[in-house]
């Protein structure tokens, strides 16, 4: 029998959608059960694993048993929306099936991974489509109520990290298309959440820059190097400090024009080493 399809959603609230509505999880220990079998889709996590996620070190005497009834109440919701069986128990664990495009996580990943390959290909157009897809997917922060289990909160943390880098690299591609305007906003409000990243600060300076407003990229440079100086002790990195001082001079190139020059450089094959040009006999060879 064919399974119908299940969207599994970590990126926010740990939902389950089935064809024509949400599938009932249960209170809060069955849906962080339902997270950390979805962090493992489709491998197999052992009930010592699942014991540490759901009780941090401190489980009770009924553990075992808990997870098995936690366990069971999910596999009727889900095999009820999916026709099939999706929860396997066994003697090594339990073991979650979530098919090709089922998982937020997984979609999210891969349209990174194709905008960024656009991305190094030139193509900023597909590349902005692609990576904004990715970052729609989010509908709030992963893990969303119960990433305060520690296990659940280092995943929640690397997916933070992974949606803000792929937000900068939109960003970037966005510039390249010219987008200055709409970008200042969103770009400034990621700097108050994230102070410390030089590379917002970046695209954020290009972009008033780009708007004509290089007071307001000036000041940008200004609020993010005393950022980096009250809360790490360091001055900006080299690269934002060039960028400072193109503003200064009035000499920023546009994204598109500066990744054009990188690229070419890259492509362009160093020059034929020209043959040894002698005026006159050749020389021998010393005999020894």
């Amino acid at each position: 029998m064919e399974l119908r399809r299940v969207e599994f959603r970590v990126l926010g609230r740990v939902e389950a959608v089935g064809a024509s509505d949400m599938v009932p999880l249960g209170g809060l220990k069955p849906q962080t059960l339902l997270a950390a079998l979805l962090v493992h889709a489709n491998t197999s996590v052992t009930a010592d694993r699942l014991t540490e996620v759901l009780w941090a070190g401190s489980p009770p005497a009924s553990a075992r048993a808990n997870i098995r009834s936690y366990a069971a109440g999910l596999r009727r919701s889900l095999n009820a929306a999916s026709g099939g069986d999706r929860l396997s128990p066994g003697h090594h664990g339990y073991r979650l099936l979530v098919l090709p495009d089922e998982l937020d996580l997984r979609c999210f990943d891969d349209l990174a991974t194709r905008g960024r390959e656009a991305m190094a290909e030139g193509d900023h157009r597909s590349a902005a489509e692609r990576l904004r897809a990715a970052l729609d997917l989010w509908r709030g922060a992963a893990f969303d109520g119960l990433a305060q289990h520690s296990v659940l909160h280092m995943e929640a943390s690397r997916l933070e990290e992974s949606r803000i880098s792929v937000f900068e690299d939109h960003a970037a591609a966005s510039l390249a298309l010219g987008e200055y305007e709409e970008l200042v906003p969103e770009l400034r409000a990621q700097t108050v959440v994230h102070p410390l990243r030089e590379r917002l600060w970046g695209l954020l300076i290009t972009a008033q820059y780009h708007c004509g407003r290089p007071g307001d990229a000036l000041r940008s440079y200004a609020r993010a190097r005393r950022a980096l100086r009250d809360e790490l002790g360091l001055d900006p990195g080299a690269e934002l400090r060039q960028l400072h001082q193109a503003v200064v001079a009035r000499n920023l190139p546009r994204i598109a024009e500066s990744q054009a020059q990188r690229r070419n450089a890259v492509q362009r094959p160093d020059p034929p080493v020209p043959a040894p040009l002698y005026l006159g006999a050749r020389p021998q060879p010393t005999k020894l």
